[in-house]
């Protein structure tokens, strides 16, 4: 290898000190997401760092000293006193933090029937008027809430202090999503240094630290659950997919991966656990007919009503509008509906392990989906290390050019971005299909 790759220290520290200095500026130095050519400029630095290592990665062998892992949590460290930009869920966060802490249950009361009723906790002028859905109830479960109640323990109009509680909660889980990649990468007999294909992806840092969302949590559960399934602790697996369940609703379609690794039978008890797990944890805040309707009329509300940077999904509806003038989303829905179970049920017959059932599982429900905000594709990130493609890698840098979309008030999509995502995502796909070069062990 040529002196001047990752095998010199000092070019080594230079490079990882430099990516350091843009996520500083990255974090503390763009104002406003509407700063969209100074964010381009910082995310493309970043993701050429983050392929460069990644071409010098099948050679490399993490030191003892763990320079490259510990180098991977001061990234995460790096935004711990600023306020997200790219994101605005956080004072929904806090919001229904301060409502646990008063004794309300977030799934009862919108925010605005709250400040109509003039409860005195409120401080409209530092939450409220910056909630992105002050009509809807909340839909986040109640492992979100319970952090979410724990940011309310800051002083109160302290919104730094809050998100700084957040961000610590959410960088421990994503820490630990680092040991557990690696300790699976071990047990699959994978070259451990793999775990920084996720340690050092530049939007898994941007989105879980710098933004707070709480797929990393998610992600968490559902690793340690496959962590304790290669371990043949299959109940607490299955407690720990429940949990995961209580983060997102999402990991419920993993459930049937389980059966061609612990069998049919297995299989139902496993759901079972799962089942379980999840009412217990839902009870408290969801126990009667109306709290059910206001958590699924929210959900109703989310899936039905917004979108943003979905690939097929604009296609019909461009089409729509083309040949009938108006959005056939009434059938659009349907037709994403049909192909997207068709994708699962093929995702869970063709799948050659758990990780690559998991990985296409979410790939279809992405790929397919009327909203595929940035950090929902960090999972593909996640298992990337254990399977030989590496489109969703090409994917997590391609994606940013959604955020383009914030650039003025009120929203609008760039279709072209949107094609140029989609072109050269599905380009990449068919050329790892059809080269020679794709193998286990390839890096990019």
């Amino acid at each position: 290898m040529p002196k001047h790759t990752l095998k010199n220290p000092n070019n080594f520290v230079a490079l990882t000190l430099c990516i350091a200095i843009s996520y500083v500026l990255l974090f503390y130095g763009v104002s406003s997401r509407q700063n969209i050519k100074y964010l381009f400029l910082l995310f493309g630095l970043l993701f050429v760092a983050y392929f460069y290592i990644l071409t010098y990665l099948k050679s490399y062998v993490e030191p003892k000293n763990g320079y490259l892992f510990y180098t991977s949590i001061v990234l995460r460290l790096l935004p711990l006193f600023s306020l997200p930009i790219l994101s605005d869920d956080f004072y929904r966060f806090i919001w229904d933090g301060q409502l646990l802490q008063n004794h309300i249950n977030p799934f009862a009361y919108t925010p605005q029937q709250i400040v109509d009723g003039h409860s005195q906790w409120v401080d409209a002028s530092l939450l409220f008027k910056q909630l992105n859905s002050p009509h809807y109830y909340s839909v986040y479960p109640p492992v979100n809430q319970f952090i979410f109640w724990l940011s309310a323990l800051a002083p109160k109009n302290n919104l730094l202090f809050s998100v700084v509680i957040l961000r610590v909660c959410l960088v421990a889980f994503d820490i630990g999503n680092m040991i557990l990649i690696k300790k699976l990468l071990l047990i699959k007999n994978l070259k451990p240094e793999l775990v920084f294909i996720y340690a050092l992806n530049p939007l898994v840092i941007i989105e879980f630290a710098g933004n707070l969302h709480f797929e990393v949590a998610m992600l968490f559960f559902t690793l340690l659950a496959i962590y304790l399934l290669f371990k043949q602790k299959t109940s607490w697996s299955a407690v720990s997919l429940g949990m995961a369940v209580c983060t997102k609703l999402l990991p419920l379609i993993f459930i049937p991966l389980i059966i061609k690794k612990i069998g049919w039978l297995k299989t139902i008890k496993y759901g079972l656990i799962v089942l379980i797990t999840t009412l217990f944890l839902f009870f408290p805040f969801i126990h009667n007919k109306q709290l059910i309707l206001n958590f699924y009329s929210s959900l109703q509300l989310y899936y039905g009503t917004f979108e943003f940077n979905g690939s097929f999904y604009q296609l019909f509806k461009r089409i729509g509008w083309a040949y009938y003038g108006y959005n056939p989303i009434a059938y659009t829905s349907k037709i994403l509906l049909l192909l997207t179970g068709i994708g699962f049920v093929l995702a869970y017959i063709k799948s050659k392990n758990i990780f690559e059932g998991l990985f296409f599982l979410l790939f279809v429900y992405s790929i397919l989906g009327a909203i595929v905000h940035p950090w929902y594709i960090l999972p593909l990130v996640a298992f990337t290390p254990f399977i030989q493609w590496r489109f969703g890698l090409v994917w997590s840098a391609l994606i940013g050019l959604s955020y383009y979309t914030y650039r003025e008030m009120p929203y609008q999509e760039s279709m072209l971005l949107l094609s140029i995502e989609y072109v050269l995502l599905f380009g990449y796909m068919c050329y790892e299909v059809i080269s020679s070069k794709t193998v286990k062990g390839k890096y990019i």
